[in-house]
């Protein structure tokens, strides 16, 4: 069954560019003009990916993707004109995968909604072994269901910090570069943004109070500082 992408775009000129290429790779595409209409027809077509403009009319891209991060964790791409780092903190601290800025190659957009497929696929099909729940002090990690819980209560993260935090947790007392992770969790290097990773890190460790666990190596890299019960 061919993958849907949902974008959330109301440059029609852009989307349909957007479309035509996507529908080149066999992609199903839906496309939304509107703010107001974007959560609707998300519930609609259940895409398996969305690409999200930040200034729509009515409901803004923002207030569009906490909405949807309280129902699913599929990927979001925002392809936003806003370009300061302030806007792509609060689009990735939101929950985005990656941000985009306007003007893009349309070629390198595609290249991105096939990483973040895959990298979704790849998580999704993680197979049940010994290593399925990672314990450490307070924190246990379901790599299975996805589940995150702090002393019993369940906390909740976006895809991309789960995939971080439970590679790190695989991998105690190693070092890796904020490139390192990147390819590990987005799976896409030419173009990406090394400062998602650090956004990223730390979210997971406003949420879990890991500052003393999870700690960056200068010039290097982040490292899990801790062995797995």
């Amino acid at each position: 069954m061919n993958k849907k992408v949902l974008i959330i775009e109301d440059e029609t000129e852009l989307a349909d560019i957007i479309r035509d290429y996507l529908k080149k790779d066999n992609f199903e595409v839906i496309i939304c003009n509107s703010g107001n209409e974007a959560l609707t027809i998300f519930n609609k077509v259940q895409p398996d990916i969305i690409l999200l403009d930040l200034m729509l009319p009515g409901i803004d891209g923002l207030e569009i993707l906490r909405n949807i991060r309280l129902q699913s964790t599929l990927p979001v791409i925002i392809i936003s004109a806003k370009e300061t780092e302030l806007d792509r903190i609060l689009g990735l601290g939101l929950g985005a995968d990656d941000y985009v800025v306007k003007p893009f190659s349309i070629k390198e957009l595609v290249a991105r909604v096939k990483a973040q497929l895959r990298r979704a696929t790849t998580f999704t099909n993680l197979q049940t072994d010994e290593k399925s729940i990672l314990k450490f002090c307070d924190i246990q990690v379901n790599r299975i269901s996805r589940v995150v819980k702090k002393s019993g209560v369940e906390i909740q993260f976006t895809a991309k910090e789960f995939d971080i935090l439970s590679f790190l947790l695989s991998h105690p007392n190693q070092v890796f570069s904020k490139q390192h992770l990147y390819d590990q969790v987005w799976g896409f290097d030419e173009y990406g943004d090394l400062n998602t990773v650090v956004i990223h890190i730390q979210k997971i460790r406003d949420k879990l109070a890991l500052a003393n666990c999870i700690v960056t190596v200068r010039s290097v890299g982040y490292r899990f500082n801790g062995d797995l019960q």
